[in-house]
C-alpha cells in the first residue's frame, strides 16, 4: 500500500488530539488538586507492539515511563491481552516514575484484533506507606506503600471490585483517590473509543501505515536535529543535598549515531528514599531532550532510537530493591534533568540553535506535609504548595519568574482557594522573592514564596523535608548561581486573632523563628494553630557575565521592585536614580 501523505497527516493529528482529549477527561473527572489543578499527568497512545506513537503532551516524562509500564504489561500478560481489560501499575521497577504515580494501561481491539494501546498516569496523594504520601523515613521500599506490578483492574469492560477495593483499603484518602482512579479508567475508555472511531473511518491499513511512517519520521527528524549539535564529548558533575551530599556524573558523546549518555561515576544508591529506578532516570533525561532539543517536533518511539543511556546498576539513579525510592521523581529524577540540560547547553552553545542553550533552572523539592483530622472529623493529608522556582536564564532572554522546574511543561499551581476548600488551612501570601535571581548578562528567574497556617483545627502532624538548601542552581558561561531553597517556621504567632483586620504578612508576625532541617527526624513534630510556615523556592541561574547586562534591563528590574538598589550597584554596577 502506498502511503498517502495527506491521509497520514490527518490520522497523525487526530491521534495527537486523542492523546490530549484523554488527558482532559482524566483532569475533568478527577478531584485531587494534583490532577485537576496541577495537571500532573501523562497520556500516551502506542501501537499493538507497544511502540509509542503519541508521547504525552501533558507532563513529558510520563510519556517515557508509560512506555516502560506498557512493556511490563505486555510481558506479564503475554498471550492473555483481552478486549475490555485494563492494567494497573505503580511499581518503579516496572516503569513508574515513583510509587505514588499510578498508571492504567488499556489495549484497544478492533474486530478482535489488537491494534493499539492507550494509557495514562497521574500522582496519587497516598499509597499506604509508613507515612502519608512520600515516605522520607523509609529505609526499605516495602515501607513505601502497596506495590502493583501489572495487575488486571478492569476485566471485560468492568472494574474488578477485588483489586479496586484492595487499593482503597490500603490508602489514606479513599474519598479522593477512588474518584481519581475511576477518572483514569474513564479516560482510557474515552480514548479507546476515539481510536476505534478513527480506524472505523479510515481503515486499519491506513492506521498501521500512519504508525510506521510517523515513527520513521520521528527518527528522521531527530537525526536531523542531532546533526546540528557540536559533535564531541561533554562532561558534567552535579550534586544533590539531603542527609549528605550526593554526586551525579555524566559523559555525553555526540556522534553520527546519536546521543550517548554514560552516568559512570554516580554515587551508589542511598539508604534514604531519594533513589530512583532506571525508568525514572531515563524519563527525566528524555523530558529535557523533548523540551530543549525537540520542542517543535512530534516525539515518538522513533525519536528515542537516537538516544542511548547507560547508568550503572546499584546507583542513586538506577537503584535495586529493596532500596527505597518513593522520592525518586522529584529528587534524583530532577537532578538527572539538571545534568542533562547542562550537557545539552554546552553542545548547543555554538550552533544555529544556540538560543536554546540555558542556565540551570531551580530544581529543589520543598514538601510541607501536614496530616490530621479536619473540623468535620475527616482524616486528611496535605502536601506543600508547588515548587516556586525560577527558570534558568537563556542565551537571549532572562529566565522565567516562578516557573517550577525545567521539564514541567503543562503543570500549573493550584489556587489557594482549591487548597482551602479541601483542607483546614489558610494561606497568608504568595509572592516573588526579590534579589533571588542568579545574576548574569541575562538573569535567572526569581523564586517564589508562600506562607500558610492551620485554620479551624488546633494541631496537625508535620513531616516537612526539602532538597536544595545547600546546593542552588548553577550559572553558565560566567553567570551567577541562583539562591537556594528555604523552609522557615514561626511558632506561636497571633495570626488568627489578627484576621479580622485582614490577613497579615509573614514578616509582620512575631514569633520564634526556626529554619527547618532538610531531613525529618521522626513523626513527633506537631504544628499548632498560630504556627506559620514560610517556603521559598530556588532562584534560576544566570547566563553570561553580570557586567555585560544592559543598564536598561537593570533599571527595569529596579522599577519592578524586584531588584534592590544595593544589589544593582554591587552586582551590575548600576546606581539607582
Amino acid at each position: 500500500m502506498q502511503v498517502d501523505p495527506v491521509l497520514t497527516e490527518i490520522i497523525s493529528n487526530r491521534l495527537m488530539q486523542i492523546g490530549l482529549e484523554g488527558g482532559l477527561v482524566l483532569q475533568r473527572c478527577a478531584v485531587s488538586t494534583s490532577v485537576v489543578d496541577s495537571r500532573d499527568l501523562g497520556f500516551n497512545i502506542a501501537d499493538a507492539t507497544g511502540r509509542t506513537i503519541v508521547y504525552s503532551v501533558w507532563m513529558p516524562r510520563h510519556g517515557t515511563t508509560l512506555g516502560y509500564m506498557l512493556q511490563s504489561c505486555m510481558k506479564r500478560f503475554e498471550g492473555d491481552v483481552r478486549p475490555g481489560d485494563m492494567y494497573l501499575v505503580n511499581d518503579p521497577h516496572s516503569g513508574a516514575l515513583h510509587i505514588l504515580d499510578l498508571a492504567v494501561m488499556a489495549p484497544v481491539h478492533y474486530k478482535g484484533e489488537l491494534i493499539a494501546w492507550v494509557g495514562n498516569a497521574t500522582h496519587h496523594v497516598d499509597v499506604g506507606a509508613m507515612t502519608p504520601g512520600r515516605a522520607p523515613l523509609a529505609t526499605d521500599w516495602h515501607q513505601e506503600g502497596i506495590i502493583f506490578k501489572p495487575t488486571r483492574i478492569v476485566e471485560g469492560g468492568k472494574i474488578r471490585d477485588d483489586i479496586f477495593g484492595l487499593f482503597l483499603d490500603n490508602v489514606r484518602m479513599p474519598r479522593y483517590q477512588s474518584l481519581d482512579l475511576k477518572a483514569q479508567i474513564s479516560a482510557n475508555f474515552a480514548a479507546s473509543q476515539k481510536v476505534i472511531d478513527l480506524v472505523e473511518r479510515y481503515g486499519v491499513e491506513a492506521f498501521k501505515e500512519t504508525v510506521e511512517s510517523s515513527i520513521e519520521l520521528g527518527e528522521q527528524q531527530a537525526r536531523e536535529r542531532v546533526q546540528l549539535l557540536e559533535k564531541g564529548v561533554y562532561h558534567e558533575v552535579t550534586y544533590l543535598d539531603y542527609d549528605k551530599l550526593y554526586r551525579l556524573e555524566c559523559k555525553l558523546t555526540i556522534d553520527d549515531d546519536g546521543l550517548h549518555f554514560d552516568f559512570a561515576g554516580t554515587d551508589p544508591e542511598a539508604k534514604t528514599f531519594i533513589n530512583c529506578a532506571l525508568p525514572c532516570a531515563v524519563a527525566n533525561l528524555h523530558n529535557i531532550l523533548a523540551c530543549q532539543l525537540f520542542p517543535d517536533l512530534s516525539v515518538n518511539a522513533g525519536t528515542w532510537r537516537l538516544v542511548d543511556v547507560s547508568i550503572p546498576s546499584g546507583t542513586i539513579i538506577n537503584c535495586n530493591p529493596p532500596a527505597p525510592c518513593s522520592g525518586a521523581s522529584t529528587i534524583t529524577g530532577w537532578r538527572v534533568q539538571g545534568i542533562t540540560l547542562a550537557l545539552l547547553t554546552k553542545a548547543l552553545k555554538s550552533t544555529s540553535r544556540s538560543r536554546y542553550s540555558m542556565a540551570e533552572w531551580g530544581w529543589g523539592f520543598t514538601d510541607v506535609q501536614w496530616t490530621g483530622f479536619d473540623q468535620y472529623g475527616r482524616w486528611y493529608s496535605l502536601r506543600g504548595d508547588m515548587n516556586f522556582h525560577g527558570g534558568g536564564a537563556r542565551a537571549e532572554v532572562d529566565g522565567i519568574d516562578v516557573s517550577n522546574i525545567a521539564g514541567s511543561t503543562n503543570t500549573n499551581s493550584p489556587s489557594i482557594e482549591s487548597y482551602e476548600y479541601r483542607y483546614p488551612v489558610l494561606y497568608l501570601e504568595r509572592g516573588i522573592v526579590p534579589d533571588s535571581e542568579g545574576a548574569g548578562q541575562y538573569r535567572g528567574g526569581r523564586a517564589g514564596y508562600w506562607s500558610r497556617c492551620l485554620y479551624g483545627v488546633d494541631s496537625a502532624k508535620d513531616l516537612t523535608f526539602y532538597i536544595g538548601r545547600d546546593v542552588g542552581s548553577r550559572g553558565v558561561f560566567g553567570g551567577n548561581d541562583g539562591t537556594s531553597s528555604r523552609i522557615i517556621l514561626k511558632r506561636g504567632t497571633d495570626v488568627l486573632s489578627r484576621l479580622r483586620d485582614g490577613v497579615p504578612l509573614y514578616k509582620e508576625l512575631e514569633g520564634e523563628e526556626e529554619i527547618l532541617p532538610q531531613q525529618p527526624s521522626g513523626l513527633d513534630r506537631v504544628i499548632n494553630a498560630g504556627d506559620v510556615i514560610l517556603v521559598r523556592g530556588m532562584g534560576g541561574a544566570g547566563y553570561g557575565p553580570a557586567e555585560l547586562r544592559s543598564e536598561e534591563l537593570v533599571r527595569q528590574d529596579l522599577a519592578d521592585g524586584l531588584l534592590s538598589p544595593e544589589r544593582a550597584l554591587e552586582i551590575y554596577g548600576v546606581k539607582a536614580e
